[in-house]
């Protein structure tokens, strides 16, 4: 057992001696660690370090060569289909976002809610009910994009554009959200909103954050994980794993 796993009560996402292995490299290492409902748990490391794989791994887009990922306790998801863990309650959002630039905010919320339907079709042939369009225009507003819910989206500001894509992934209500490099080519308004909109949202669920900035880690970290090589180095408060001598050595002492 990992030297930083410690039991944490109805985790909402548990692994257990979790492998994965491209072709005799281990890029998740005989991982075993348990995830707190609620809050923005940032994952950092040097590259390579299998930060996107853990991710991966829990969404399905991996498959595990070994061990066991475990749902709110209960849930084995390690051999699922992708679509599958979605549906469970699982969201991904990744680096670049995966918009339709040429439909309105509003089409690309209609087209998240009703994933899993034919949504070309559902998109321009049919209607959703008032219940479903106060979903949108309430999960619109929680990412400050209400006011333009009828722009095309290939002409939002590139905050915007993440934004979007949060709100696209939390729309059907996910209770964990996997989050890869958010701020990247953001202002540094935009990624001071950015934290912000993800401490909001951490307060329904929790959040996963692969991120590289370290300011932005410790402004709206509630926990930090810190991986090198596959393998788990730290866990916990921001300003534990900064105190770490081999979390300094590996990888803070690069980011100077």
């Amino acid at each position: 057992m990992s030297r930083f796993h410690q039991i944490i009560p109805n985790p909402i996402i548990s692994l257990r001696d979790v492998e994965v292995d491209f072709d005799g490299y281990k890029a998740l290492n005989n991982i075993t660690i348990d995830f707190p409902f609620k809050g923005v748990q940032f994952i950092i490391g040097p590259n390579g370090a299998g930060k996107t794989t853990i991710l991966d791994a829990i969404c399905g887009r991996v498959k595990t060569s070994k061990g066991i990922i475990v749902y709110k306790s209960e849930i084995e998801i390690q051999n699922k289909k992708p679509e599958s863990i979605v549906h469970l309650g699982i969201s991904r959002k990744f680096q670049n976002p995966t918009i339709f630039n040429t439909q309105t905010v509003f089409e690309n919320m209609k087209l998240a809610l009703i994933t899993g339907k034919n949504t070309l079709w559902y998109l321009f042939s049919s209607k959703i009910t008032q219940e479903q369009h106060d979903i949108i225009d309430e999960t619109l507003a929680k990412l400050n994009l209400l006011e333009v819910k009828h722009a095309i989206s290939g002409s939002l500001s590139h905050g915007q554009k993440q934004w979007l894509e949060i709100a696209m992934s939390i729309i059907n209500k996910p209770e964990l959200l996997l989050v890869d490099e958010p701020i990247a080519g953001m202002s540094p308004n935009e990624r001071d909103k950015t934290g912000e909109l993800l401490t909001q949202i951490a307060q329904e669920r929790t959040v996963f954050v692969v991120e590289h900035d370290m300011k932005f880690v410790s402004n709206f970290s509630t926990s930090v994980l810190v991986m090198h090589e596959g393998r788990i180095i730290d866990n916990g408060t921001f300003d534990k794993i900064v105190n770490n001598q081999e979390v300094i050595e590996i990888y803070l002492g690069r980011q100077k």
